[in-house]
């Protein structure tokens, strides 16, 4: 799969955990964990492409 595809998936799927996880524990508090999380990956994603294209 494509890396620029994998920036598109990522945010959707972390905000997607983001409410499944507040959701279930009926509390947002930690759920921003997961957008935390998914902005890393595509950092990570960003700069392994980048290398990649070099």
């Amino acid at each position: 799969m494509n890396l620029k595809t994998w920036n598109i998936i990522i945010p959707i799927v972390s905000v997607g955990v983001m409410i499944v996880w507040g959701t279930l524990a009926k509390s947002y508090e930690h759920s921003w964990l997961a957008v935390f999380v998914g902005g890393i990956l595509m950092a990570v994603i960003n700069v392994v492409g980048r290398n990649k294209d070099k």
